[in-house]
């Protein structure tokens, strides 16, 4: 019996401490007294576990806070190179590799060109690039906590299986032999989810992240987790209806939001977004058109989301990047479809880094680090 309760003491101890260092991580940096007030704990007790986490190498002195008239208050940070994941975001024709470590810093990053395809010589490759990619970042073996695997496309990530892709023209993908290639643990997850986890995950507001790749994806953020549903079918926004009858989509269906919303159907003929709006800024004949028309599909679904969720809509993906330019226009259209309340602050762009996919899937391995110490 006495044995049981020193067990649980060290566990409850174990869990707290690991409360603090996720606290200290999400924050940047923090002090003794926030920690303590945010986590409910005593001083006493806040005190003691800082002084083991900093002891064992987890976290440490950053700076002082501006003095308020006492003593100033020490910023404590998350030791960096205590570990590190890497990530990868495969797309149609490309890699792109990332390393982060548990602040979760972008340490280094490379994109090659790989076309992808289900013969086994493309697994051998994306391994080999990856061992590639580690070594010139001279990382040791031991702190790599894992690899996190971003697909374009329906994942179920227990059995790390990518069930369809419409961009790889894939169906049925395991990497569970991918993982057992390398060596190192591996997770995967929708290129959108991915992102969403990145640009979401930590924050105590709700979200729900529109994707908008070549394909319309999302993710859903409540209670501070992301919601995954029933079979991890939950937020394919890309299929929703916005035009009974309308355009065909790739699924089979008519007027899905993936027909009017993805980076293919903005950019059409043109070979990249970039061309695109180049040819916008020109004036060219068409092309404002064809962007209004974008703009206006985007605001519907943009309204909808906000009616359906009541939270934050957050977009995303490669559209996004160039959305800057015209968020006024947006923001009048999403004000227009939303009678009851016109107020768009609640609308964000997300991150136009282009490799977030695979950095959301990396920061999966950093943020579990901190339940196991």
């Amino acid at each position: 019996m006495k044995a049981e309760r020193g067990e649980e003491r060290r566990e409850v101890r174990r869990t707290n401490q690991a409360r603090i260092a996720k606290l200290i991580m999400e924050a940047g940096s923090i002090s003794k007294g926030e920690i303590a007030a945010r986590l409910g704990f005593s001083m006493p007790t806040t005190l003691q576990h800082i002084k083991e986490l900093t002891e064992a190498g987890y976290i440490t002195e950053s700076g002082e806070y501006g003095s308020t008239g006492g003593r100033k208050a020490k910023m404590l940070s998350i030791v960096g190179d205590m570990g590190f994941a890497a990530g990868m975001d495969i797309t149609e024709n490309y890699i792109s590799y990332v390393l982060m470590n548990l602040k979760r810093e972008l340490v280094r990053k490379a994109r090659i060109r790989l076309p992808f395809s289900k013969d086994f010589s493309y697994y051998e490759a994306m391994g080999n690039w990856l061992q590639v990619f580690l070594e010139q970042a001279g990382m040791e073996r031991e702190k790599i906590l894992g690899v996190g695997i971003s697909l374009p496309g329906l994942v179920k990530p227990e059995e790390k299986l990518l069930i369809h892709s419409h961009v790889l023209q894939a169906d049925n993908i395991s990497f569970k032999r991918f993982e057992s290639m390398i060596g190192y643990p591996c997770i995967i997850d929708s290129d959108g989810g991915a992102a969403a986890y990145m640009e979401l995950s930590g924050k105590a507001r709700d979200g729900v992240y529109l994707s908008l790749n070549d394909t319309v994806d999302g993710a859903v953020y409540l209670g501070r987790a992301m919601y995954s549903g029933e079979n991890f079918y939950s937020a394919r926004f890309g299929h929703m209806v916005i035009e009974k009858g309308g355009r065909p989509c790739y699924c089979g269906g008519r007027g899905c939001l993936d027909a009017y919303c993805s980076a293919r159907a903005l950019r059409e003929e043109d070979t990249s977004l970039n061309v695109f709006f180049q040819k916008v800024k020109a004036k060219e004949e068409g092309y404002q058109k064809r962007l209004d028309e974008y703009l206006d599909s985007l605001a519907v679904a943009v309204s909808n989301l906000r009616l359906m969720f009541g939270c934050d809509v957050i977009l995303g993906g490669q559209v996004a990047g160039f959305l800057e330019r015209f968020r006024k226009e947006l923001d009048r259209r999403v004000a227009e479809y939303d009678c009851l309340d016109p107020d768009t602050s609640f609308l964000r762009l997300g991150s136009s880094l282009p490799e977030v996919s695979a950095c959301g899937v990396a920061a999966r391995f950093t943020d579990c680090f901190f339940q196991i110490l």
